[in-house]
């Protein structure tokens, strides 16, 4: 608790001890009396270095305020004092009357007047001891004087004299407006220390180094964040001048000529830091400025990690086990294979024909994992030219290529840090790609496009391929030794021709999301309804039975489904993929291949896009087939 230390060079009554803790009693601050001692070395050493602040008057007050460099608070002496004091004296006979006090005493009672006809009234003053002694030894001499009324050392030396002698005290009209001075000066101290602490708060709860320096470029407050960048602000002492701490030249020619500037890179100790210069005036007058301070590198990786957050909600798993609609009993087997290898760390590779729902597969997988709560990163790699999936999947820096980013991009790798990283059509990739990917799964570090520093990652892969992996290993097209890095945990998906169980209630599943989606309901009256259904083989899976059953709901001409309704629908929908198609026999199977997608594309009645969703392929992929490109 605060204290106030009063000490009166006079004898305070307990009444006036007793209002002045009254005053007191609500407020979070305690009042000592303290008696006055000579020499005042003796009334210094009473005063405890815990003190707040102390009430005084007079040479005494003015000596301890000096000597314990405490807040201090003079009592004041009111004419109406001094009247009363006079009085007295003037009562008891006397009529050569010396008012004598501490010249600061003085200055409180500069308009005090009084009238005489058989008395003299003097006011003196005195700075210290000696001067005291001569005032006096003066009085005395010529006979001025036959009573004095002071303070407590003038009323002490004066005795000495064999002088009456009278203490002026204060009244309790000036004790108590000190009193109230007092508490207003730890209210101030309260609130400057309040300023203060939230000063050092907001400084250290930045994000950048901050340097604020005073309206005499001493530097007057910092965080930790500036030491990392000013050495020298570590070891500060009594010498803060700026000019001794900060020796880059802008800095200096900002504070020197007051000037702002935001944003300025400098180089200080070897680091490119952004500086910002902001000059305060009060009144039109200089008052200091403050400095804030960016490391490049800081502001890459908050970028970074702000990059992260943004895309963070794009980068999620939408789909649970739960998703996965199935009665088959084979597939539940598969399903909860599913889940025991999600609470692995390996690697999986799905295999599974278009449609299946490899996707579902892989992000139930990463949901059911403890990385759930971390990015989910999809890419297709059947989409994307060998470059181009370089540059997505490692990232790049700045000026690596024409088009590139200022300032780089981090790749999905980077994005997919501490998450899972699925990589659908693996199949597609190059063979020279498949080196860059397996290096960086062996090292657990990728390289960004154009730089020079590997990045660590931690990241699951997911890999998917429509196309037997064993197969291309066969033909060359696929490194064995990266199949069997990815392939640690192996995951079929039967085709939906397969497990023909699932086919109606998919189809109801679908129903009701189609039916949502085009704000269109349709009837059944059970599910034999549905039975022309199993006859087809759905060739593209899940993804064409979702597709045809959008378009019956869009398109199907009653609001009630029939079976015999539905098996002239389906007759209608789908008669293209009952059409036959010719090739010649050619000397490579590529050839052939090529051939096909051709007259498939050139019968298709719709756009290349409208195609390519029909056969679950990428235009990238379509140009590749159809061209003469190796």
């Amino acid at each position: 608790m605060d204290s106030i230390y009063v000490i009166a060079p006079f004898d305070l009554t307990e009444e006036q001890k007793h209002l002045m803790e009254k005053q007191m009693v609500d407020l979070p601050y305690k009042v000592t009396f303290i008696e006055t001692l000579f020499p005042y070395e003796r009334t210094l050493e009473k005063i405890p270095a815990s003190a707040s602040v102390i009430v005084s008057r007079g040479g005494l007050g003015e000596y301890l305020h000096t000597e314990a460099q405490i807040p201090y608070v003079h009592i004041p002496v009111t004419s109406y004092d001094l009247l009363r004091a006079v009085s007295q004296v003037y009562g008891k006979g006397y009529r050569k009357i010396v008012v004598l006090m501490f010249d600061q005493i003085i200055n409180d009672t500069e308009s005090f007047s009084l009238d005489f006809k058989d008395a003299t009234v003097k006011i003196l003053s005195y700075n210290h001891s000696k001067e005291l002694n001569q005032v006096l030894q003066e009085l005395i001499k010529t006979e001025q004087v036959d009573s004095i009324i002071g303070d407590r050392r003038a009323v002490f030396s004066a005795g000495q004299y064999s002088l009456f002698t009278h203490l002026l005290k204060s009244g309790q009209e000036a004790l108590q407006l000190a009193l109230e001075q007092a508490i207003r000066t730890l209210e101030l101290k309260y609130q400057e220390q309040s300023k203060r602490k939230e000063l050092e708060l907001i400084l250290h709860s930045m994000q950048q180094a901050v340097i604020v320096v005073d309206d005499k470029n001493r530097i007057k407050t910092f965080n930790e964040k500036a030491k990392k960048i000013f050495p020298r602000l570590k070891n500060l002492t009594q010498s803060n001048e700026y000019h001794e701490v900060i020796s880059n030249d802008i800095l200096i020619h900002d504070i020197d000529n007051q000037e702002d500037h935001r944003n300025v890179l400098i180089e200080v100790e070897n680091q490119k830091v952004l500086a910002t210069t902001l000059i305060t005036r009060t009144n039109g007058l200089y008052a200091g400025a403050i400095q804030m301070f960016e490391k490049l590198n800081d502001i890459k990786q908050l970028e970074l990690k702000i990059r992260k957050e943004v895309f963070k909600k794009g980068l999620i798993a939408k789909h649970t086990f739960s998703d996965i609609i199935t009665i088959n009993d084979e597939m539940k087997n598969i399903v909860q294979t599913a889940a025991v290898y999600a609470r692995s760390e390996g690697t999986v590779l799905i295999f599974g024909e278009t449609g299946t729902g490899k996707e579902l597969f892989a992000q139930s997988i990463h949901n059911a994992s403890h990385r759930q709560k971390n990015p989910f990163v999809s890419l297709n790699c059947g989409s994307l030219s060998e470059s181009l999936l370089e540059s997505e999947l490692f990232g790049y820096e700045e000026g690596s290529f024409t088009g590139a980013n200022r300032g780089g991009r981090a790749g999905l790798l980077e994005l997919a840090h501490e998450g899972t990283l699925f990589l659908d059509e693996v199949n597609e990739m190059s063979r020279a790609f498949q080196t860059k990917l397996l290096r960086v799964l062996q090292e657990e570090e990728v390289r960004r496009v154009g730089g020079n520093r590997n990045i660590p990652v931690d990241v699951r892969i997911i890999c998917a391929s429509n196309i037997p992996i064993e197969e291309l290993i066969e033909q060359g097209k696929f490194k064995e030794d990266l199949f069997y890095r990815i392939s640690t945990l192996p995951l079929n998906i039967l085709p939906l021709r397969e497990r023909k169980d699932d086919i109606i209630p998919l189809t109801v599943h679908f129903l009701k999301i189609e039916m949502d989606r085009e704000n269109r309901y349709l009837s059944w009256q059970d599910t034999t309804s549905f039975s022309p259904l199993l006859s087809y083989p759905w060739l593209g899976n899940g993804r064409e039975l979702q597709n045809f059953i959008r378009r019956l709901v869009i398109t199907y001409p009653h609001h009630e489904i029939t079976k015999d309704g539905l098996e002239q629908f389906l007759k209608i929908s789908l008669t293209k993929r009952k059409q036959e198609i010719l090739i010649p026999v050619l000397d490579s199977y590529k050839d052939m291949e090529r051939e096909l997608w051709k007259k498939l594309y050139n019968q298709f009645n719709g756009t290349k896009k409208e195609f390519c969703q029909k056969f679950e392929i990428s235009e990238t992929t379509l140009w590749r087939k159809i061209s003469n490109a190796k």
